[in-house]
């Protein structure tokens, strides 16, 4: 039975047949990209041990918007603007800085329990769904750009709902299912993303991947949280 064509929508390409040589290229792909994957880990456990060292030594921060807008310029810059990979590194750096001064708000509101167990957790979370990620590219299916426009979407969405539950009363039960729902798209992101690197050329630009991982670990993490305090 022929792929339906939303499925071919959201999965560009679709799942091939399952030869012999497609597992064999599909492990080639998975080899050939260890090199620059362990440049990614390298690169993001140094970024988010920057993010937990500030987090934890700093004070509260007051400054939350400003510090918000400083991260969006370092994301553009990051994102538009050709550079070197040391100083990329050194733009990365900063923005690690700057969220570990926002994360430390947290420690108001959450003991040191709790958040080593949101750490945890968020550890299990990216690690299942890498993994899910894998495998599916080694089922022949690629995430395409219009899956990738689809999680955009309902990120915007998701955004817009909270900023309106800033400024109404919510109950306990809504707060509770939008971090459940927070959850599983910044989850499915990770699918996303690991999908993503293993298809894509970024020609040795392992920093692009990293924040990609940095920003979903960081935003599991902080909707883990949530969900443990609700």
């Amino acid at each position: 039975m022929a792929n339906s064509s939303i499925y071919n929508t959201l999965f560009s390409g679709g799942k091939r047949g399952g030869g012999k040589n497609d597992v064999s290229d599909i492990l080639s792909l998975i080899v050939s990209k260890k090199e620059f994957f362990i440049l990614i880990f390298a690169n993001l456990i140094v970024q988010l041990g920057i993010t937990y060292y500030i987090m934890e030594k700093t004070p509260a921060a007051k400054n939350f918007w400003v510090l918000f807008g400083i991260q969006l310029i370092i994301i553009f810059i990051l994102v538009l603007v050709p550079m070197p990979s040391w100083m990329k590194f050194i733009l990365f750096c900063a923005f690690s800085y700057t969220f570990g001064l926002s994360l430390s708000n947290l420690k108001s509101k959450y003991d040191s329990t709790m958040i080593q167990s949101a750490i945890m957790g968020t550890i299990g979370i990216f690690g299942v769904m890498m993994a899910f990620g894998v495998i599916l590219i080694m089922t022949g299916i690629k995430l395409g750009l219009q899956f990738g426009l689809g999680l955009l979407f309902a990120l915007l969405m998701l955004i817009i709902v909270r900023i309106v539950y800033m400024f109404i009363p919510s109950s306990s039960g809504t707060k509770r299912y939008l971090t459940i729902v927070s959850l599983m798209l910044f989850s499915v992101y990770i699918i996303y993303d690991t999908n993503n690197i293993l298809q894509r050329n970024y020609y040795g630009d392992f920093i692009t991947a990293s924040l990609d991982y940095y920003l979903d670990i960081v935003n599991v993490f902080v909707n883990m949280l949530s969900y443990n305090n609700n």
